[in-house]
């Protein structure tokens, strides 16, 4: 059995907080949909990559992918997988930390915008949505300086890491990032606090 993930952290735009504690932490993909985005317009923001923040109709603002520009990702790539494929795949995902020193790292990413900081209790979390969770060993966001080779199986489900641990690897190396194909309410018990950063 692996050890407990006792903490996990998510870092939001400031601006999208009305939004967040009324409809939980949300992908890229659910956003737009809950935003009535055409099909044209929706497929081709989840599978281009985002050199800016990109604010919607509904006034929720979607971060940039500066740190995964097309050519450095495409050389980090496995299974035949394009840009495009990677980018569609991680749009699909809501990502939290489960370090506050990579978390730390990205707010200093954002510069002066003003962030909000959620932090979860990660066992009472992943008891109520672990089934909709993954994790990776990798930074799967961030493609520059020599990056890690992914793919398909870089994220793998939460129920088996636990059960098995990394396919390859240390046994009981920590994930760089766990992430959720649900939609994980901002209102609940295992919100421990909410601030801004």
């Amino acid at each position: 059995m692996m050890r407990n993930i006792e903490r996990l952290y998510h870092l939001a735009e400031a601006s999208n907080l009305e939004s967040i504690l009324k409809h939980g932490l949300m992908s890229t993909e659910r956003l737009l949909d809950a935003a009535g985005m055409s099909e044209e317009d929706r497929i081709k923001i989840l599978r281009d990559h985002r050199q800016q923040n990109l604010r919607l109709r509904s006034g929720v603002v979607i971060r940039h992918q500066r740190p995964m520009p097309p050519t450095a990702l495409a050389r980090a790539l496995d299974e035949g997988l394009q840009p495009v494929d990677w980018y569609a795949l991680l749009n699909g995902f809501v990502f939290l930390w489960p370090d506050k020193d990579r978390m730390t790292r990205q707010r200093h990413a954002c510069g002066d915008t003003p962030q909000v900081l959620f932090t979860f209790n990660g066992i009472v979390l992943l008891d109520c949505f672990g089934p909709d969770a993954f994790v990776s060993a990798i930074n799967s966001g961030n493609a520059r300086r020599q990056a890690a080779r992914r793919g398909r199986n870089t994220f793998v489900p939460y129920p088996t890491w636990i059960q098995h641990g990394w396919p390859r690897g240390q046994r009981t190396r920590p994930p760089a990032e766990i992430v959720f194909r649900c939609v994980i309410p901002a209102n609940a018990s295992y919100v421990i606090d909410i601030t801004e950063v």
